[in-house]
């Protein structure tokens, strides 16, 4: 096997990456996508399949179809997701539908989505089964979307909250740990353990955002960090909040609805803090963090000190 460091994966990802930009007419569908795909964003679920598909010794144009497949995915949901969130930044670019409109936005997100078969379909290996499972993963991120916009106009509890996470992030890095199974026949046996890992380093990764889009600011995190609040969205913290100490935290949210956005939300770090449910949210990630090494134990020997480095990508970011 040859690993590569995290930042040659990157670049070699934004090789095939960057072909997208050659996409021209009609430009007022292909203009969006191509303004929106040069954003500097992490880039990290292809990271993941191409690491394992180095892991796993994978033929490297299935990997790299399947590095596009995914992240063509995420950026489809992205596309969308700003739209109903109503943001204007995303990966510190100006989303589609703020530099164009709502009709360009949806428009190019189902190009986008469109474009991700085309390249999983492309995978020699197992193909049905990718697609398939590729499918079901398109239906999960709608189904957890859903709960989060329900849970706009009413409290969530935290096994509410992990559900949808579960569906709206980690289904995504589910799929990015089980296709590069599906490309090896020797490691589709282990699949369904590379699925859970996925799962739920996926709601680590959402608690994250949860946790670092209150505590820190919009430049680090590379896109609004006030829309959670303004519309109401279910965080770990709000989550673990509401089941701590319903009576206060209701109370709280009253005393806060004419407040100003900049200023409700040092109200809410504040109390987070000073409650201990950011504690509360730390000791959940603690918990989760155990849970994937607890499976990465059941994968075989050979491949487990690789596996954790990959967890500690995730794991350890900062934004």
């Amino acid at each position: 096997m040859n690993i590569k460091s995290i930042e040659e994966y990157r670049r070699h990802f934004l090789e095939e990456w960057n072909k997208l930009q050659d996409l021209k007419d009609p430009s007022y569908l292909y203009d969006p996508i191509k303004h929106i795909i040069q954003s500097e964003g992490k880039r990290l679920r292809p990271i993941i399949v191409q690491f394992l598909g180095d892991l796993f010794e994978n033929d490297s144009n299935d990997t790299m179809n399947a590095a596009m497949g995914v992240e063509l995915l995420h950026n489809f949901t992205l596309v969308h997701d700003d739209i109903m969130d109503e943001d204007t930044l995303r990966h510190n670019v100006t989303t589609i539908h703020e530099k164009w409109d709502n009709a360009h936005a949806i428009l190019s997100g189902d190009g986008l989505g469109a474009l991700g078969p085309i390249y999983i379909s492309k995978i020699k290996t197992n193909t049905l089964e990718v697609l398939v499972r590729y499918n079901e993963v398109i239906l999960e991120i709608c189904e957890g979307q859903a709960y989060d916009m329900e849970f706009e106009n009413r409290n969530a509890t935290i096994n509410d909250y992990l559900l949808m996470s579960k569906k709206k992030t980690g289904s995504l890095f589910s799929l990015c740990f089980e296709i590069p199974a599906f490309i090896n026949e020797t490691f589709l046996e282990y699949r369904l353990s590379l699925k859970e890992l996925g799962e739920n380093l996926g709601i680590i990764f959402q608690m994250q955002d949860d946790i670092l889009e209150i505590l820190t600011s919009k430049g680090n995190m590379g896109k609004g960090t006030n829309s959670d609040i303004k519309r109401r969205k279910k965080t770990v913290l709000s989550s673990i909040a509401f089941g701590h100490d319903r009576e206060n935290w209701e109370k709280l949210q009253n005393q806060i609805k004419s407040v100003d956005i900049v200023e409700k939300k040092q109200i809410l770090a504040d109390y987070f803090k000073k409650s201990g449910v950011l504690n509360k949210a730390n000791d959940l990630l603690s918990n989760y963090e155990k849970k994937c090494r607890e499976v990465v134990i059941s994968l075989p020997e050979d491949i487990q000190k690789d596996i954790e480095l990959l967890l500690d990508l995730i794991i350890k970011r900062n934004r």
